[in-house]
């Protein structure tokens, strides 16, 4: 029987894309050699890490970026907000975007970020549930904008956003419309079965078969933090050798898509814990 650990290993030796949010930013200044020990040790290959200007410094960045790029893990910068969907917070997207570009130029190439991971989820907002086309407008206005910079942009996206039309276009998707203008999306993908009518097999087929005549890439998400949400959508109860028995499920049963790039992980501190506590080496 193959071990979850293994199953880890496979997929990192296949090249596949594995990442994980860190939104716990402060760390890489008190933890970075464990928490760069413990991705490299579980096949992680991109970090999505939350900027936070405020509490970590520029210096701070570009050495954690250069000590994971030693071990083969790229850093993309992240940073959203559900306020960002709407035009009055254009603003917040575009001082992100513009620190990003000028971090980058200010740095060593070993120590810049590889590009910029949006996470905004503006139907989040109250003005959503009150018909959402306003707010759909505003958050595509102002992704636009970002779109006419020149950097690596990927894009969180709920595993429904297929469903979500384009005001004045029939069968124009928010997921086909992100593609068109970002070579990524992030489906946040939160069921924990691969299969079944609501697994995430099914929930990824269709932004699958966008990217793919796009020529794009998806990432398929899954949660491992304890949600609110009910069961289902996270592997909190289930633990890490569960979660990766279902990622391997889903990789056999999606790498037939060349526009599968692979997965990723959020609920990183709940991810590090379960690991630990199922027997996994402390880094």
């Amino acid at each position: 029987m193959l071990t979850w650990s293994f199953l880890a290993f496979l997929a990192e030796s296949s090249g596949e894309h594995k990442g994980t949010w860190i939104w716990e930013t402060s760390k890489i200044v008190t933890d970075r050699e464990n928490i760069l020990a413990f991705c490299k040790q579980n096949g992680v290959t991109d970090i999505y890490l939350y900027i936070d200007q405020q509490k970590v410094e520029p210096r701070d960045y570009a050495l954690f970026i250069k000590a994971a790029r030693k071990q083969q893990i790229q850093v993309e910068a992240l940073g959203g907000d559900p306020s960002w969907g709407t035009k009055e917070n254009l603003k917040d997207v575009l001082e992100f975007v513009q620190w990003v570009e000028s971090y980058n130029l200010n740095v060593q190439k070993e120590e810049r970020f590889s590009g910029i991971h949006f996470d905004i989820e503006p139907y989040l907002l109250p003005d959503w549930g009150n018909g959402h086309d306003r707010v759909l407008k505003e958050w595509l206005e102002n992704m636009e904008r970002v779109a006419s910079h020149d950097i690596k942009v990927s894009v969180d996206l709920p595993y429904w956003s297929d469903q979500v039309m384009i005001p004045g276009y029939k069968d124009y998707s928010l997921s086909s419309w992100m593609l068109k203008r970002f070579n990524t999306i992030v489906l946040m993908n939160y069921r924990d079965t691969a299969q079944g009518n609501d697994g995430i097999i099914v929930n990824a087929l269709d932004e699958l078969r966008e990217a793919l005549s796009l020529n794009k890439s998806v990432i398929v998400g899954v949660e491992m933090a304890e949600s609110g949400e009910g069961d289902k959508v996270t592997f909190f109860e289930e633990g890490v050798e569960a979660m990766e028995k279902e990622l391997d499920i889903t990789r056999q049963h999606l790498k037939s898509y060349s526009s599968f790039k692979g997965i990723a992980i959020h609920g990183f501190p709940s991810w590090i814990s379960s690991y630990q506590k199922e027997g996994g080496k402390s880094p």
